[in-house]
């Protein structure tokens, strides 16, 4: 009784993790960004990208313990991933996605991330694109909401050295500094 009880709200738990499951379609049709659960348990992240109906390997480009955004640009060349980290913080990065060979996985190269990454009550979002100039506009609250600002932010050539920021535990010394509201 006690066993069937258990393989029950197993099962549950993966339905529910399973429907939690995002896909991201490129506006190209060629390629998609998809989420998982990071851990068995279905807590946290990760996201994927590969080239739809392909059978290629997916690359993942990022996980956290919390939840992932993505949103394409509408040229399909760009993918910016909203990383929630947790509710009072939320950063933008921006990955350039080359699709050269159907058979192998997509490259995925960061050009641009928001500033003072991991900021506490410094929440980004995507607002739109501005292809024609390789720019995104970008939606930044402060203090849930405090204090709003909108950026057009440049998408730069040259690929950006990314640190695994979201896979660190918060009690290593290697993670960006965390701040209280007053900036100390």
């Amino acid at each position: 009784m006690r066993s069937s009880f258990a393989i029950t709200m197993i099962l549950l738990a993966t339905l529910h993790s399973a429907a939690a499951y995002e896909r991201f379609i490129a506006p190209n049709q060629l390629l998609e960004a998809f989420t998982t659960a990071k851990e068995p348990d279905g807590t946290g992240m990760k996201l994927f990208v590969r080239y739809r109906r392909s059978g290629a390997p997916a690359v993942l480009l990022l996980q956290n313990d919390r939840w992932i955004d993505a949103k394409w640009s509408p040229d399909s060349r760009f993918l910016a991933v909203i990383d929630h980290l947790d509710g009072r913080m939320a950063d933008v990065y921006v990955f350039g996605i080359s699709a050269a060979n159907p058979a192998g996985p997509p490259i995925a190269t960061l050009f641009y991330h928001t500033p003072e990454l991991r900021t506490y009550y410094v929440q980004w979002d995507v607002v739109d694109w501005l292809v024609n100039t390789r720019s995104i506009i970008l939606k930044k609250n402060v203090h849930f909401g405090f204090r709003q600002e909108t950026i057009v932010a440049h998408i730069g050539t040259t690929a950006l050295q990314k640190k695994p920021l979201a896979t660190l535990r918060p009690d290593m010394t290697e993670c960006v500094r965390n701040r209280t509201p007053s900036g100390t």
